[in-house]
């Protein structure tokens, strides 16, 4: 099976893997902000090692994550709480 895989990967345009992956990391950026803002719009770190690993979040994706909605202005963080902007918290 894995021979087959590779041979499909190989015939596939780079690309389309960059996409894919493109559009993976959008779809968990909002499933992550709409978990966030179901939580009132922000979220202690008790409750992201509670909640996140029901939804398979990583540590490290979740930081890559709220690391790019910092750079756009839609989250602060405020001691241990992540805490979403106006911008962040109605969209």
């Amino acid at each position: 099976m894995r021979p087959a895989l590779f041979a499909l990967a190989l015939t596939l345009p780079f690309g389309a893997f960059a996409q894919a992956a493109a559009a993976s990391g959008e779809e968990r950026s909002d499933l992550l902000l709409q978990l966030i803002r179901d939580n009132g719009c922000k979220m202690t770190t008790a409750e992201a090692d509670d909640m996140l690993p029901k939804h398979d979040f990583t540590k490290s994706e979740t930081r890559d994550i709220i690391r790019s909605w910092g750079e756009r202005g839609m989250v602060e963080m405020k001691g241990m709480v992540i805490q979403f902007s106006d911008k962040g918290c109605k969209g």
